[in-house]
């Protein structure tokens, strides 16, 4: 596996490096990129954005093998064992886990005695935790607006469903979308515009018949998008009305 042999090669090639390392920069080193990086999401259940990783994260990990070996020396000697020859018959994951993740590299030879003290401090007192991964605040019953629908149905779709994440920048997490996110949109074409009037019969005419030289948006937007179909004769005039201004006030803050 190209992901397996990338990060043997890291690690092998930092090995000289941890004679005083702390459990933090040997996590970082050798468990991190694959443990704790985030490199997208999973987006099957509507509304619950959940992280994906390289390999099981490490707090699941890390929760599951506390459970299992009962004791911190015990769970030491897993994490010494296990990271030195790892082998499907110790793992604590089924075959399932195993064929999506595969086996994870053996670091032996690549930590010492103290590195793996300084490791097992580390992932023990869980300091490896994700701050920038919020738990979701519990949900609220709210009355919901008729026309959501009519944006849930012909909008949201495209214009408000995360289907990726960008990770580019080390620490920053940007949501993808298909097309342009619909914050983004209305905000440039209430400005374009400047009165709610002007906006809604903007989106009027838009919407049902989409065209490059109306859009907001440059040659290189649109050759990423693609230009939206158009949705004429899928709305009556007064539902579209209703989506326009429902757009500018809930999205135009």
């Amino acid at each position: 596996m190209k992901v397996t042999t990338i990060a043997l090669g890291l690690s092998l090639a930092t090995a000289t490096l941890f004679a005083n390392s702390t459990g933090k920069e040997i996590f970082d080193t050798n468990c991190k990129p694959c443990h704790a990086t985030i490199v997208g999401i999973d987006t099957q259940v509507e509304g619950e954005y959940k992280p994906v990783f390289l390999a099981p994260y490490v707090g699941e990990v890390v929760a599951k093998l506390k459970k299992e070996t009962g004791t911190k020396e015990a769970f030491r000697a897993y994490i010494a064992d296990y990271i030195n020859e790892p082998d499907k018959r110790k793992s604590l994951y089924g075959k399932r886990a195993i064929k999506k993740f595969g086996l994870m590299p053996p670091l032996k030879g690549v930590l010492s005695s103290e590195d793996i003290d300084h490791l097992v401090d580390y992932l023990y007192n869980e300091e490896y935790k994700l701050k920038d991964i919020k738990k979701p605040e519990p949900k609220k019953v709210v009355k919901v607006d008729p026309r959501a629908k009519l944006f849930d149905k012909n909008c949201k779709p495209c214009h408000a469903t995360a289907i990726g994440i960008d990770t580019q920048v080390e620490g920053e997490y940007k949501l993808e979308f298909p097309a342009p996110y619909v914050a983004d949109v209305v905000k440039k074409i209430a400005k374009k515009t400047g009165s709610k009037e002007k906006f809604v019969e903007y989106i009027k005419e838009y919407i049902n018949d989409p065209d490059m030289r109306k859009s907001l948006y440059g040659k290189r937007a649109i050759k990423k998008f693609g230009l939206m179909p158009p949705l004429k004769g899928v709305m009556s005039d007064q539902e579209v009305t209703q989506l326009a201004n429902y757009l500018y006030e809930t999205y135009n803050k």
